[in-house]
């Protein structure tokens, strides 16, 4: 078995340039081939809805499929014998009734939202079934302003809560987020957070990252500063290159300090378990 069990790589501004149809890098191919090759598994942990997702590794093209989709920043799937993809255990139909429980509540919230758009502009709200899903802004400044007004109007509905990248809003429970729904991937899989390796680059990546459900963090070079200061702090590797190089710069230092750790406490390098210092 690899040293690291699996990976929980973002795809967007991690793998791969935001808003690009950037492919598969030699240097990330040749990683998840090693990573695979010792019997590792990967999730692409996004924000991209499922089908979104499958079109995007497509475009990607890695030498081989991710073993897990965790999509919508709260949905987790697992591939099927003949490379479909379904709901792996009952977390997402739990996740989608906690999620219309929480919005039947946030009326008012809705609506502050929807008056907040009407006097800054610059805002396009995303409806599902009549309610506010999300929402996109012209600029990150004014995501920046955005988001601050919703955080402090949200404080009257502590449930109440919003993933964001870049120009990009969704609303959510608080309880599930990219972190929450790899704890469930990895309570499924029974893989311990000591062997299981995440990557990303934006705010809605944070919640893996803090050291909770995966100790070995990174992001790439490109990674907004939020997200570094946040792997530095859980004592992960902020990569020198860019999107997909960047995260294989990552995953060979981890690979070739568990090999280290191994040798100097005496042991097989297979059966070394890295702890980053």
């Amino acid at each position: 078995m690899s040293r690291i069990r699996l990976l929980s790589t973002d795809f967007d501004g991690t793998l791969i340039a935001i808003g690009s149809r950037g492919g598969c890098t030699p240097d990330f191919a040749a990683a998840l081939e090693e990573h695979s090759r010792q019997g590792g598994l990967w999730a692409i942990n996004t924000g991209r809805g499922l089908e979104h997702a499958i079109e995007g590794f497509r475009i990607f093209k890695a030498p081989r499929a991710p073993d897990f989709l965790l999509t919508n920043e709260r949905e987790i799937y697992r591939k099927t014998a003949n490379g479909g993809w379904k709901p792996h255990g009952d977390w997402n139909s739990i996740s989608r009734r906690r999620h219309g429980e929480l919005f039947g509540q946030a009326r008012e919230m809705f609506a502050f939202v929807e008056r907040l758009a009407q006097e800054l502009g610059q805002i396009t709200i995303l409806y599902e079934e009549e309610l506010p899903a999300g929402l996109v802004t012209s600029s990150e400044e004014m995501m920046e302003i955005v988001a601050n007004d919703i955080q402090s109007e949200a404080s009257r509905l502590p449930e109440f809560s919003f993933q964001r990248n870049s120009i990009y809003l969704r609303f959510c429970h608080r309880d599930y987020h990219k972190g929450s729904a790899l704890g469930e991937l990895c309570r499924l899989e029974g893989i311990g957070a000591d062997t299981v390796f995440a990557a990303g680059d934006h705010f809605n990546d944070l919640s893996m990252l803090d050291g909770s459900f995966a100790k070995m963090t990174a992001c790439p070079a490109n990674a907004i500063d939020p997200v570094k200061q946040l792997v530095r702090r859980s004592r992960g590797y902020v990569a020198e290159k860019s999107w997909a190089d960047g995260v294989a710069e990552a995953l060979n230092y981890y690979e070739k300090s568990a090999a280290a750790v191994a040798f100097l406490r005496g042991l097989p390098a297979e059966a070394g378990t890295m702890h980053p210092v």
